[in-house]
């Protein structure tokens, strides 16, 4: 493996997709970079290098200011010559405005047919023969007096120039209108641009990045610096031109809610600064869309399934119900060999064998950062209290309010009892009864058989304990004493009995939010 090489740009290193800044052949990336960016690199004893991402980058950017730069001068070019030829043009075909005189020849007229036809043939009377005096291109004057006109050339004069001032002042306002509309337009502009800048900054404010996920992640695994956009437009303009779709979100820092509209964003904002506005009258609860709370929790349930006969609050729950649950499983995982449907098969998959997270102290790997946070925990005691709440009931310590929340309802909260439709016996909430559904009395999907005397068992674990008493080797050792045992269950009713005192402290240490893991035996 050769040396890891740094780039001089963005500072990321690696073995190889550098190329040396000062080499012969490259000498022309520091103009470049130094043109484009705010900084230049110098030459120095140590090899300079750009990766070639940011190089890419660089180059792209170069032959599309390149590109530009010669389409411009171009049209420059064009346009005087355009000019030039328009000039050319103006010149030669210029009005030239020439008088000339035509002398008209005269002939006699009989006196015969001037005394029968005193008024000429036709009945009017002749015109005197004279000199016409005829002008190439004239047209004639639209102000110029009628010889019909009975008016007195000192009114029809008046007329005229009264006409001509009503134009002008009409020109004017005109003007004045267009200027006039054209500021408002601007005005409008720039305050639409000040209230769209100031609504960016509160968003930035509270949900503190706006980051692309899917970029942001890959940046991670593979040690790049992350990306900030600053406003929920160029967030947009990202997706679409890089990932070709528009479906993002951005993540509140307070709840982890993924919100994907910007009218979503500004009112879950409010909502975490002014909460009474948005607090149920019935239960206390506070939600951002109350209408499908009230559905959810305050009203009758109205789809009901036609098969298992669950209900749900919304059409589209219903849907997803019967994709998931009534279709049949006729697809199976080519990692775990379970069998799915087709519309559970891909979740499944990137929720489970898909590992988009790698904790940096261990080689474990994490399908959400979720899971990849609580880990972390067991390396760093700075975090392991950091989002761990208190029951107000009864006060265990939770490590998050989500477990809080399900302790709540499982321990502190009035159930009516459930029975097992096989066996009858009774439990007092649904999931305890889902528990032992799934181990006892349901017909399981998966089993995991014993290779030497063919007994199966639900869980792997089971399987696992169920082989130490096949080879004899323990599985877990007491913390307190060495002694050793194949069964969790009978580690725990050792360190209950023989080290109580231990044991009393351990608990109160659960309940304060501290979580401890069995010694096994490798």
């Amino acid at each position: 493996m050769g040396v890891p090489k740094q780039c001089a740009v963005c500072f990321s290193m690696g073995d190889s997709g550098y190329k040396e800044i000062f080499a012969d052949e490259n000498r022309y990336i520091s103009t470049i970079i130094a043109k484009y960016l705010w900084f230049e690199i110098t030459e120095s004893a140590d090899r300079q290098s750009i990766c070639t991402t940011c190089w890419g980058a660089l180059n792209d950017f170069h032959d599309f200011y390149v590109g530009i730069e010669v389409l411009r001068k171009n049209e420059n070019a064009t346009v005087g010559e355009d000019a030039k030829k328009l000039e050319d043009l103006s010149e030669v075909t210029e009005l030239k405005y020439s008088t000339e005189f035509l002398e008209v020849k005269v002939e006699p007229i009989d006196v015969n047919v001037e005394t029968e036809y005193p008024d000429g043939p036709d009945g009017e009377s002749s015109l005197p023969c004279a000199f016409v005096k005829c002008e190439d291109t004239e047209e004639p004057d639209p102000t110029a007096v009628s010889s019909d006109d009975d008016a007195s050339p000192s009114t029809k004069s008046s007329s005229s120039s009264e006409a001509s001032s009503q134009r002008r002042k009409g020109n004017t306002r005109g003007k004045k209108s267009e200027k006039h509309n054209h500021t408002v337009d601007e005005e409008r502009k720039k305050s639409k641009a000040a209230a769209q800048k100031e609504e960016d900054d509160d968003l930035l404010r509270f949900y503190k990045r706006v980051v692309c996920e899917v970029c942001d992640n890959h940046r991670m695994m593979v040690g790049e610096p992350q990306i900030d956009y600053g406003t929920w437009r160029a967030l947009l303009r990202h997706t679409k031109e890089v990932h070709r779709h528009d479906k993002i979100y951005v993540k509140c820092p307070l709840c982890d809610m993924k919100l994907r509209t910007k009218q979503t964003l500004l009112q879950h904002k409010e909502m975490h600064e002014s909460p009474e506005k948005y607090r149920c009258e019935l239960c206390g609860e506070i939600h951002q869309n109350m209408k499908d709370h009230m559905q959810n929790k305050h009203q009758e349930r109205q789809f009901c399934c036609d098969v298992c006969g669950k209900k749900f609050p919304f059409k589209k729950r219903l849907t997803v119900h019967m994709k998931k649950m009534h279709v049949e499983k006729d697809i199976t995982c080519d990692q775990c060999q379970k069998p799915f449907t087709k519309y559970t098969i891909e979740d499944h998959k990137r929720s489970v064998h898909t590992a988009r997270f790698v904790c940096e102290h261990c080689p474990k790997t994490f399908n959400s950062r979720f899971r990849l946070r609580q880990h972390m925990e067991e390396h760093d005691e700075s975090l392991r209290n950091s989002t761990a709440v208190p029951c107000s009931v009864c006060g265990q310590v939770m490590r998050d309010k989500y477990i809080l929340a399900r302790h709540i309802k499982l321990m502190h909260t009035v159930q009516p009892s459930v029975s097992c439709s096989t066996c009858g016996k009774t439990f007092k909430c649904k999931r305890n009864l889902w528990v032992h559904m799934k181990n006892v009395c349901l017909e399981p999907t998966r089993v995991y058989p014993c290779t030497i005397c063919g007994k199966q068992f639900r869980r792997k674990n089971k399987l696992k304990e169920h082989m130490s008493t096949h080879t004899g080797k323990p599985l877990y050792m007491c913390s307190f004493c060495p002694e050793t045992f194949r069964q969790d269950t009978h580690l725990y009713y050792h360190r209950k009995n023989a080290h109580y005192d231990q044991w009393l402290e351990m608990q109160q240490q659960r309940k304060e939010g501290v979580r401890f893991k069995l010694n096994e035996l490798t």
